[in-house]
């Protein structure tokens, strides 16, 4: 991974929390009516493989393990809505010959406001030989 990637910016994607995305996620996880935080994985698979394909962060993906999500919502999310999702590399991290990258995804509704931020962590292992 190389770590002068860091701050590059990616997206944005737009990202619609249809009523079939919510019905499938409460299908499958459960919980009370509305929109189910956990929407927002989806919202940050719509950006990640731009980040995953991008050769100047050199990501060798075959190696990576997820190390920790964090949300922050600042409101409520509505089905029909339709977000603008722009993603952020915060931070890149090595030690020894593991890499830590975080990454910081934002969704935007339509009047620019942040409706929501999550940081995703991921950790490149070192190749096994």
């Amino acid at each position: 991974m190389d770590r002068t990637a860091e701050g590059k910016t990616y997206g944005p994607v737009a990202f619609e929390v249809s009523a079939q995305r919510v019905e499938a996620f409460r299908t499958l996880f459960g919980g009370p009516p509305g929109v189910p935080p956990t929407v927002l994985a989806a919202a940050e698979f719509t950006v990640f493989p731009q980040i995953i394909a991008d050769p100047e962060l050199a990501l060798d993906f075959g190696r990576v393990v997820h190390g920790s999500q964090e949300y922050e919502i600042f409101r409520p999310l509505r089905i029909g809505e339709t977000f603008a999702v722009d993603a952020r590399i915060a931070s890149i991290r090595e030690k020894g010959d593991t890499a830590f990258l975080t990454i910081e995804t934002r969704m935007r509704a339509t009047d620019g406001s942040v409706a929501a931020v999550a940081w995703s962590s991921m950790i490149e292992r070192e190749p096994i030989a």
